[in-house]
């Protein structure tokens, strides 16, 4: 039996209902996916379940009612569930933004109740695709003997104050939509205007909507050739609102990378200074995206911008800087790799494990970390992406998706002991040909089916080798997720030849016709054959030159692999 939660009126006149579930049947009675008559929306997550979003619904004029600060896009009306199915009802009349949370991540649109698929009628639930959101800082007037002012975005419930300078911060709006800000006075009395903003996905906007705000001369139509922008002075101030005096500014390229291979600790080399007001002028460029950053005493301003949005420019205010500690998984043959941060000066490196820490990083801003081999090609070698929050220090573990299934699994294979008579596997050669969809998990994931000779020696696998030989030391765990009905063992190897082949495994673990998480910390890795577990070669003999992942299944006939990750890997 399903359960309807009916909200009391959030503005004047307004009253409409959202479907909840509150327990597991009701759950799975909802997520009854496409053509199911009990839900409407689906949202999702680079096509995977935005499971547990928070589900809002406002009218498309709505403003709150009084002056309390919330900080979130939303309250949540209802939450989807673990599939990311949820029920709206959308009122016959008028129009309504639809905003839909999850992690980072936001869809809000204006919708209509003709727009969304209604529950009963539609064959299938609407798709709302979350992106990644963004930010934006600005400043405004102060009335005149007031300390601060109101902001927020018609149609949600976000509601800041600015400080006595007239500063704001929102630091998570949706993208890929018009927005229309709002502006009151203290006392909430009184409407101070609106401005119209568009946002892209993780793009970190910096606007000025006071009334003496400086606008750039527009030279586009006075010459052929267009020459840079000079903009006006800029100004500098630090977190407290003093000015940034001498402060160092930098411009670089979002995708520059060091020229030479040296540590360097500092974010960047100066292009120029601050004077002593904390003000600086530079030419800008005319188009591209570049990192411009300003830097003073532990604190910084850092962000990526294009060049119509570094034209507009006026006043810029520092934050505290973070560090970040974490790790990159090196193949067995590099003693380190160098790291760095795109549109920045500063390179580490890591240990002979692949740790690091960036020392005073800028804060508040997606920072695109590098990673480049030592040698002499200094090839890039992975990427990553990081954020850090204000002060301290941030240690961020990787996580790296060695197969899902979803793809070609091109690079993993099935294999049986070719010298015992009677051992076969089904799919006998490629992990490809055993990718089937899965019900339950909403996925693609592998299928094999195998018989053993009857022998205790005898084997079957699915898996996958890697180029090189790595360095899986500082790994945090193995998972994946399997069924069937025999048992299976991880085993991660070194083979070179039949005289050097190491191996470290789990114990067999039983499976069942239920999909388990089976989790393996390398730390507790051993090895022994089929049928005497007694270890004899322990992890650290294998774990700094692993060249083969191998799942081992044995006692039954069908098994099934999904999701296997890699936590504190990245490579």
């Amino acid at each position: 039996m399903r359960k309807s939660l009916f909200l009391l009126p959030l503005v004047s006149g307004l009253v409409f209902g959202l479907s909840a579930c509150s327990n597991k049947a009701e759950s799975e009675d909802i997520a009854g996916g496409p053509g199911s008559i009990t839900t409407n929306g689906l949202a999702l997550v680079d096509g995977h379940p935005a499971s547990y979003a928070t589900v809002a619904l406002r009218k498309v004029d709505f403003r709150a009612e009084q002056p309390v600060e919330e900080n979130a896009l939303v309250v949540a009306d209802i939450y989807a569930d673990k599939d990311g199915f949820f029920d709206v009802n959308i009122p016959s009349d008028g129009e309504y933004r639809l905003t839909v949370l999850h992690d980072g991540v936001a869809y809000s649109k204006v919708v209509t109740h003709n727009d969304f698929a209604e529950v009963g009628k539609a064959t299938e639930p609407d798709t709302v695709n979350l992106a990644a959101t963004a930010v934006l800082g600005g400043v405004v007037d102060i009335p005149e003997g007031s300390s601060a002012v109101w902001v927020g975005i018609v149609g949600t419930d976000i509601l800041v104050k600015t400080d006595v300078n007239g500063w704001f911060a929102l630091s998570s709006i949706p993208a890929n939509d018009t927005l229309q800000l709002y502006f009151v006075s203290e006392d909430y009395s009184q409407n101070l205007g609106e401005k119209t903003l568009y946002v892209t996905p993780m793009e970190s906007v910096m606007q000025d909507y006071r009334s003496d705000a400086k606008v750039p001369e527009d030279t586009s139509s006075k010459a052929d050739t267009v020459e840079p922008a000079k903009l006006p002075q800029v100004s500098v101030l630090m977190k407290d609102g003093s000015s940034a005096a001498y402060a160092t500014v930098a411009l670089r390229a979002a995708d520059a990378r060091v020229s030479e291979y040296a540590v360097q600790n500092s974010m960047v080399n100066l292009d120029l200074r601050a004077d002593e007001n904390g003000q600086f002028d530079m030419e800008w460029p005319t188009k591209g995206d570049f990192r411009l950053t300003v830097m003073k005493d532990g604190n910084a301003y850092s962000k990526v911008m294009s060049a119509k949005e570094l034209a507009k420019i006026d006043t810029l205010r520092l934050d505290a800087t973070a560090s970040v500690s974490s790790k990159v998984t090196l193949q067995s043959s590099d003693e380190f790799l160098w790291v760095g941060v795109y549109g920045l000066d500063m390179l580490v490196k890591t240990n002979d494990v692949g740790a690091y820490v960036l020392p005073n990083v800028p804060a508040n801003d997606t920072l695109g970390i590098y990673f480049v081999t030592p040698d002499s090609s200094n090839r890039l070698y992975a990427e990553w992406k990081a954020f850090a929050e204000p002060s301290g220090t941030e240690f961020l573990s990787p996580v790296k998706v060695l197969q899902d299934f979803e793809d070609s699994a091109s690079s993993w294979y099935v294999n049986t002991d070719s010298l015992k008579k009677g051992t076969t596997i089904t799919p006998a050669k490629n992990a490809k040909d055993g990718i089937v969809y899965d019900s339950t998990r909403k996925s693609k994931v592998f299928h094999g089916t195998y018989k053993l000779a009857n022998d205790g020696y005898a084997w079957a696998l699915v898996g996958t080798s890697f180029e090189h030989y790595m360095n899986l030391a500082a790994i945090d765990s193995v998972v994946f997720y399997a069924k069937g009905d025999g048992n299976i063992r991880l085993s991660l190897e070194n083979y070179i030849d039949q005289s050097k082949n190491l191996k470290a495994a789990t114990e067999w673990i039983k499976l069942s016709n239920d999909w388990k998480r089976i989790s393996v910390n390398p730390a507790e890795l051993c090895v022994g054959n089929a049928t005497d577990e007694t270890c004899f070669a322990s992890w650290s003999a294998v774990k700094n030159y692993v060249k083969q992942f191998h799942i081992f299944v044995q006692d039954g006939t069908e098994f099934y692999i999904d999701d296997v990750i890699l936590y504190g890997a990245l490579f």
